[in-house]
This record gives structure tokens, C-alpha cells and sequence, in this order.
């Protein structure tokens, strides 16, 4: 199985804090609309722990239809003949999402020769990010590479320094993976 999760980096620390009064609005100028952000889709092989993360500018049914694709044939190249992806609710990655990967896939397998497998995808209940563990080690990522550094880091050192951190190997250990994964399991999901 495969977690797979976005998450983004901005270009400044969000710093804006404002009190209201209840169910009103605070009427104090913020930039949020002007920071730069650099979404980041991290997947995780959750039998072995493996993690790899990509950069793209924009997060978009396209994009996610791209990375799944390639992890899948990385994983098809090692030999492997069934995939799970565990993705959340989000709308980009829907039934379009699934069908597209399937077409590609199906287009390469016409030009180069692909072994017999099988695709299947998982989806989070909404609102349940706890049950992904995709969740936990983007925590963990941000946490090593990205907490107590200075706050002028450009989106790309701050990228950097992630595939830098996941170069040296997973976030999570052995046993923090299986840990996390009986504390997934162990989970109840609140339904609304």
C-alpha cells in the first residue's frame, strides 16, 4: 500500500493573527494572498516505509494523475503486481483521478512492455486525515527540516532541505511505522 498526501510550503511563516468578535470577521490587512507556495506530494510505502516526495507549483487532478504514475511504475519496475493507493477525499482525487491513471498507464503498457498487475485505490473517509499515514510523516518532515530554521529560506532551500532529510532515509523508523500504522488501525472514525 502506498499513502500519498499533499502539502504546501509558503513563502513566509504565517504570522497574522487577529481577535474578532464571535462570527465576525477581523478587519486587519493580511498578505496571504501574496506569498509564494510550492505544493509538495509526499508518498509512503507503508510495508516498508520508503518515503519520496515531489515539488510542483500546482496542485491539480493533472499533477496527482503524474505523480501516482510514476510511483506506480517505479514500484512495476521492482517487480511488484499489485498497488493500493491511499489517497484522501480531496476533490483531485476523484473517479477522473483513477480513470486517467488507469488510461496512462494502459499508454504505456502500448509502448513499453508492462508486467500483469493491478491497480486499486483507497479513500479516506472526509475529514479523517488520522487514518493516512501519508498525515503523520509530512508532520515529521516538517518538523526535521523545516522548525527553528531562519524565516528567510526561499521555497526552494526549504524544498531542498526536505529531499535533503528524505534522502537519508524515512522519518519514522520500524518500529514508529508499525506503531503508527496499529494506532491507524486501532482508529474509530467519528461519522457525520
Amino acid at each position: 500500500m502506498i499513502a500519498l498526501d499533499e502539502f504546501a510550503l509558503q513563502s513566509t511563516p504565517y504570522t497574522h493573527y487577529a481577535w474578532a468578535e464571535k462570527n465576525t470577521k477581523p478587519k486587519i490587512w493580511s498578505d496571504e494572498r501574496h506569498r509564494q507556495k510550492l505544493n509538495g506530494f509526499l508518498t509512503v510505502d507503508v510495508q516498508r516505509g520508503s518515503t519520496r516526495v515531489d515539488f510542483k507549483k500546482h496542485s491539480s487532478t493533472e499533477t496527482v494523475i503524474g505523480i501516482v504514475v510514476l510511483t506506480a511504475l517505479v514500484y512495476l519496475q521492482q517487480g511488484f503486481k499489485h498497488l493500493t493507493f491511499l489517497l484522501d477525499n480531496a476533490k483531485i482525487h476523484g473517479k477522473k483521478m483513477e480513470a486517467s491513471v488507469q488510461q496512462w498507464l494502459a499508454d504505456i503498457a502500448q509502448q513499453v512492455e508492462l508486467p500483469d498487475y493491478t491497480l486499486s485505490f483507497w479513500h479516506t473517509p472526509r475529514y479523517s486525515p488520522r487514518l493516512n499515514p501519508a498525515e503523520y510523516l509530512i508532520h515529521e518532515v516538517r518538523r526535521n527540516g523545516l522548525y527553528q530554521v531562519p524565516c528567510t529560506l526561499t521555497l526552494q532551500e526549504k524544498a531542498a532541505r526536505i529531499n535533503n532529510q528524505l534522502a537519508l532515509g524515512s522519518p519514522m523508523n520500524d518500529q514508529q511505522m508499525h506503531n503508527l500504522l496499529g494506532f491507524i488501525a486501532r482508529s474509530k472514525v467519528k461519522r457525520f
